[in-house]
């Protein structure tokens, strides 16, 4: 006990002397410059050291090196634009390999940004981007740079598949560039990865890259991607109503600041009624929206936000709006050439499954070279977010280390992701930089790089994968709120029990340590 005591008046002690960090809407580093039609894509107009430390979750998270740059990109329309990206060095840094992590802002407020999220006492309102920090730290823990672009752009356009996606190619150009001050090769391997929100700027980098941007095909060894949105109608309808209903209210300003010249058209659609507390979401992060909006109907029920209730879809300007936003709708629009990676729960509830199915058999219909679908049979999108990421974390090494990618497409399905070869590895990378971070550990040079199970740690992996599969998704509907017991029965939590007691019985009973077999000693039995 006193030593987390000691720990926390530690890391009080620290913190009072760090400032707070600037939000972006009153940073002028943000501000696009008035000359920006004089750069090109990718060209960085300035540069600075982060304001203050970066953060792993409540903690400062201690990297060789933190940059924040300002990136020329441009907007759906092709309009010159720059948004801000972060540039992370570990201290085991390897500067011929590169990671591009699209964390998910989901929210039409500049101040939600993931380069404001990353930093040391950043608004706790971006909590649910400072969530993917552990995460941010496997790939550092592996030696990878990390580029983490605000690919939603000076407007915080979410939704926009277009500015999105090529904020996320922009965003590595300037890494690639910035070896003057970074030391990354300018030929560097590079990794995509999105989850959720993250996931549709990945997806739209991917299929946007053959034409966008050409150069980078010999750089880029593959796009993983999971919650993978492709179609932003079938999330808000699947929303719609539920416990994630403040994603349309972001998703909807998100979109109406992309596409402004039909203001009026949006405005003509929304219920009067409704309007200001709707127009509210464009100052919230995600959580903020969540709790605002929880239950709330958009589309649906007697008073919706919208009048036409569904047929807001149909409004011939909404339509093509929907239309230029949906990824892997025609061939015209760009296949991926770069091997991709898709992990997602059979029971998504926010992002449904027809949307990767459309993604995957259409891209793989016209041509694309590889494209590997691990389907989870059992969760849904809130589990899959932190269950899948082990897959897709061991899929991205294996490309980094020079393993081909599988050849044309493969689907295969499991009982959860957590099943898939390596992801146990992964995990444990995670928790074990995680918890070194925690005390300061310098990030890389003192984590462990972990390429291997452990006996414990395939047991436990194999074991909360099978609990998943009894217990099924979250349930995000009103009618369907239940508690875990419900869902799994007595029999089910007393069984799960009995397995791992009988493990533990059977470690001691053969005097295993279970922290020497965390660490990667393969016991005796």
């Amino acid at each position: 006990m006193l030593p987390l005591v000691l720990l926390v008046l530690w890391s009080s002690l620290v913190s009072a002397f760090v400032s707070v960090p600037t939000p972006p809407s009153k940073d002028s580093f943000y501000n696009v410059p008035g000359d920006i039609a004089n750069y090109k894509n990718g060209d960085i107009i300035k540069m600075r050291n982060t304001p203050v430390p970066v953060r792993s979750l409540i903690f400062e998270m201690n990297v060789k090196n933190a940059w924040q740059v300002l990136v020329r990109s441009e907007d759906s329309f092709g309009v010159p634009n720059a948004f801000v990206a972060t540039i992370l060095e570990p201290y085991n840094a390897d500067p011929s390999k590169l990671w591009s992590y699209q964390a998910w802002q989901d929210a039409n407020c500049i101040d939600c940004a993931p380069s404001y999220s990353l930093l040391y006492k950043a608004s706790m309102d971006t909590i649910t981007t400072q969530s993917e920090i552990p995460f941010i730290q496997y790939g550092l823990s592996k030696g990878w740079f990390v580029v983490v672009p605000d690919y939603q752009g000076p407007k915080s356009t979410f939704t926009a598949g277009r500015q999105s996606g090529k904020a996320v190619l922009n965003g590595v150009r300037a890494a690639l560039n910035s070896g003057n001050f970074t030391g990354i090769d300018e030929n560097a391997q590079v990794g995509l990865y999105g989850y959720s929100g993250g996931s549709l700027a990945t997806g739209w980098a991917a299929q946007l890259q053959p034409a966008f941007a050409p150069e980078l095909k010999s750089n880029i060894i593959g796009a993983a991607v999971g919650g993978w949105v492709t179609n932003i109608t079938s999330t808000a309808l699947a929303c719609d109503g539920t416990m994630a209903s403040g994603i349309i209210a972001n998703a909807v300003n998100g979109i109406m600041s992309e596409y402004s010249m039909f203001d009026k058209v949006f405005e003509r659609e929304l219920n009067p009624l409704k309007k200001r507390k709707f127009k509210k979401a464009k100052d919230n992060c995600l959580l903020n929206s969540i709790v605002e909006y929880v239950f709330q109907k958009f589309f649906s029920g007697l008073v919706p936000y919208f009048s036409r209730r569904q047929d807001f879809f149909h409004v011939p300007e909404i339509a093509e709006i929907i239309k230029n936003n949906t990824a892997a709708l025609v061939a015209e629009d760009g296949v991926p050439e770069i091997p991709m990676f898709v992990f997602h729960g059979n029971a998504d509830e926010i992002v449904p499954m027809v949307q990767p199915t459309r993604g995957y058999e259409n891209y793989c219909k016209w041509g694309a070279p590889s494209i590997e679908w691990t389907v989870s049979e059992t969760t849904g999108h809130v589990i899959e977010s932190f269950i899948g990421v082990g897959a897709a974390f061991s899929w991205l090494e294996k490309r980094f280390d020079g393993q081909p990618p599988v050849e044309g497409c493969q689907r295969t399905q499991r009982t959860s992701n957590l099943e898939y070869p390596g992801a146990d590895v992964a995990y444990r990378q995670v928790l074990n930089t995680y918890v070194r971070g925690i005390f300061g550990a310098e990030i890389g040079e003192d984590t462990i790089d972990i390429d291997e199970s452990t006996w414990l740690s395939k047991i436990i992996s194999y074991g909360f994968s099978k609990f998943l599969g009894l217990i099924g998704p979250i349930p995000i509907k009103r009618e369907e709120t239940v508690s875990i017991q419900e869902l799994a029965g007595n029999r089910t939590v007393d069984e799960l029990y009995k397995g791992f007691s009988d493990v533990k019985n059977l470690m001691q009973a053969k005097d295993i340590d279970p922290i020497r077999v965390l660490e990667g000693e393969e016991p005796t039995i």
